[in-house]
């Protein structure tokens, strides 16, 4: 661990479209710096099922809320897909407020909203859940998984099979709502990372997101790192590598951090 990191700093994380907040305990169980993670169901997931919105906005307000209720100092944003939209919007709204981020880690996150996402929710309600929950393994995981992905597979078919077909369907919504990055300012310590072989979110709506935040960066833009595999929910499937990468960054952030603030005081 980076002599000047600070884990007691925390990291605040918001899942995938069709998951819960359980999606990182493999990423919390990998972590060998002392962090602590705090995860938070969204809007129509787990713990909040019954809260389904179409509405982006809702979902960054929960979000946002959240945040401020989990830590009253610095912390440190963490989205997988959809969560990676909903974690990066919050950010700019709680930084442009005063709010200390540290860094904002995007994992395999969609480069922007539109017709696609909208189309999806309008086959779960013709079609139902079960179709659904199919084809979404199948890209998330490929057609043909490694054996040892079959826990992970396992939980996601499960909490896919949690949700109602309205609540999956207004969070597809809500996502086909999302612009792109282009408005959103990069702050010193974004990251992204993809999997080479994620059907969902390929490394190109990265780097597709790298692109627009730089041109709003303050300083340098965003980090971009590619893992060779993991499918798209590799931060279960690629747990431990994840979690160095990771906190390889946070340390580094919070040392360039306290250099900073030294050489202010």
């Amino acid at each position: 661990m980076n002599g000047r990191a600070r884990p007691e700093i925390p990291v605040i994380a918001f899942h995938a479209l069709g998951l819960d907040r359980h999606s990182f305990e493999p990423l919390r169980r990998c972590l060998q710096d002392g962090r602590r993670l705090v995860a938070f169901d969204l809007l129509g997931h787990g713990s909040n099922g019954d809260r389904a919105s179409e509405c982006l906005e809702d979902h960054v307000d929960y979000a946002t809320e959240r945040i401020l209720r989990a830590a009253d100092g610095p912390v440190h944003l963490l989205g997988h897909s959809f969560g990676g939209v909903v974690a990066a919007l919050a950010c700019q709204r709680i930084r442009s407020d005063g709010h200390d981020v540290i860094s904002l880690a995007l994992l395999a996150t969609p480069s922007s909203g539109g017709k696609l996402y909208a189309d999806r929710s309008d086959a779960l309600l013709l079609n139902g859940v079960e179709p659904f929950k199919q084809s979404t393994l199948a890209r998330w995981f490929g057609e043909t998984p490694p054996p040892q992905w079959r826990s992970n597979i396992e939980y996601a078919s499960k909490s896919l099979s949690s949700l109602s077909a309205t609540a999956i369907a207004s969070a597809w919504r809500a996502l086909a709502t999302f612009g792109d990055f282009s408005s959103v300012t990069s702050q010193p310590g974004a990251m992204c990372i993809a999997a080479a072989d994620d059907l969902s979110t390929p490394p190109s709506a990265m780097s597709a997101i790298v692109d627009a935040m730089s041109e709003n960066a303050i300083g340098s833009g965003p980090a971009l790192k590619t893992l060779p595999k993991g499918g798209h929910l590799f931060p279960l499937t690629m747990a431990p590598d994840v979690a160095r990468m990771l906190e390889a960054h946070w340390g580094a952030v919070e040392g360039e951090a306290l250099l900073k603030a030294g050489g202010r005081a």
